[in-house]
């Protein structure tokens, strides 16, 4: 048995030797070496990984804090400037130099008008005048139609903000209620703290009469001690002058 155990210890030396060499320590450096670089490696490809994921967070976010604008076209977009400065309405050019004569005592003025053409073109003027007053009332009337309408949109308004003030005007009662059983609430609280005050005085006052009591227990106690002690002194001081004297008191 003692041999076994001899043979053990050796061999155990033997193996804390061979992990203790020099070889078997620059093989476990190297192991540990490697090690280090594929943790190296891995955190390497998580840094990446977390750039990449966080450059992608930033382009999310950056979308959502800047958007691409209003989606629905603009009517404007199909206007283009103009530079007629009649709008398009063509306008007749006219030459009046040739309309007032030199001469007014032999006018010669080349404009001239048969009595058809004026006949004609009076009925013409008549006619497109009387078309223009009627455009004009029926403009008139769309504008009127469309005052109208501004109006009714107007009072519609002012009955939504007259229902919107109500409302305003309950939320307001609500928020009187709350005022109330908020004040309630406090006092209660003040009452208690009250109470609480009460309730600490009375622990005062009471701890203060126990503190007395135990002050005249133990002034009492001491007085007894004292009185004790005095009483045995006496006595020790008779039977000394007892002794003094040759006498031995007898026992009662």
């Amino acid at each position: 048995m003692v041999a076994r155990r001899g043979g053990l210890t050796g061999s155990k030396r033997v193996k804390e030797q061979a992990e203790n060499s020099v070889g078997a320590k620059a093989k476990r450096i190297a192991e540990e070496a490697i090690a280090s670089l594929g943790n190296v490696s891995q955190v390497a490809s998580k840094v990446v990984e977390t750039t990449a994921q966080g450059s992608k967070t930033i382009g999310d976010i950056a979308q959502t804090v800047k958007p691409n604008g209003y989606q629905n076209g603009f009517q404007s977009s199909a206007l283009t400037h103009n530079s007629d400065i009649y709008g398009g309405v063509v306008f007749p050019k006219q030459d009046f130099s040739g309309m007032i004569p030199s001469d007014l005592l032999n006018p010669q003025i080349e404009l001239q008008a048969t009595d058809e053409q004026l006949t004609n073109g009076l009925a013409t003027y008549a006619g497109a005048s009387r078309a223009q007053e009627l455009l004009q009332a029926g403009f008139k009337y769309i504008q009127e139609v469309g005052q109208t309408r501004q109006q009714y949109h107007k009072a519609e308004q002012s009955i939504i903000k007259g229902a919107t003030e109500g409302i305003k005007v309950q939320q307001e009662v609500v928020n009187f209620d709350i005022a109330n059983v908020n004040l309630a609430t406090s006092q209660e609280k003040l009452i208690q703290a009250d109470e609480k005050l009460i309730q600490a005085r009375v622990t005062s006052q009471a701890m203060r009469s126990e503190t007395e009591q135990m002050r005249q227990f133990f002034e009492a106690k001491e007085l007894k001690k004292n009185a004790e002690i005095q009483r045995l002194q006496a006595e020790s001081q008779k039977i000394i002058q007892t002794y003094l004297k040759g006498r031995v008191p007898t026992s009662a």
